[in-house]
């Protein structure tokens, strides 16, 4: 899938989900964890594909969305290496419109949350939660963003990463075009 056909797929979950809590309350029954589980990792995914940011930085901020209601959130740029010669940079994160405050209901820790969504990830949607980030640079190639912005925008040091990733999105369709 693409980038749009998974913001979809992310949206339509969140909606079905939300309509089964909403039930659930309404006949004043308890909502099972499994849907509150669901809304709040479809609400980190949905939100990690609409800002191309690491998994760990949409836990990040959807886990502080749901302390201050805030849709932007300024977050500390999780790497494995630090940029700007050693300091620790900030990152943007926009909180979607389609996250609710009321779907992240459960009190959950920082590291379960963050290695329940990826395993969620693998098992309800069959995906690397690392995908959704190609995906976004591969959507922001596609819309002719220059590499070194999308770099930017994402803090990612090394441009040729980048590159290699609009490429390859640029040699799929290409083939795809190509084959009759």
């Amino acid at each position: 899938m693409d980038f749009d056909e998974w913001d979809q797929r992310f949206k339509n979950d969140l909606r079905d989900l939300a309509k089964e809590k909403e039930y659930n309350e309404l006949k004043k029954r308890p909502v099972p964890a499994t849907v509150l589980t669901r809304l709040l990792y479809t609400s980190i995914l949905l939100t990690q594909i609409e800002n191309g940011s690491r998994i760990s930085e949409a836990v990040e901020a959807v886990l502080s969305f749901k302390n201050n209601n805030e849709r932007i959130q300024k977050i500390r740029a999780r790497k494995r290496k630090k940029l700007s010669k050693g300091k620790d940079v900030d990152a943007l994160i926009k909180i979607p419109s389609a996250v609710k405050k009321q779907y992240l209901d459960l009190d959950y820790s920082f590291d379960k949350v963050l290695n329940g969504v990826k395993m969620f990830a693998m098992r309800y949607y069959k995906i690397n939660t690392h995908s959704l980030r190609y995906s976004w640079i591969a959507k922001m190639g596609r819309e002719g963003v220059p590499t070194n912005l999308i770099s930017k925008a994402i803090r990612h040091t090394n441009i040729q990463t980048i590159e290699n990733y609009t490429a390859e999105d640029e040699a799929d369709i290409i083939k795809m075009n190509f084959i009759k």
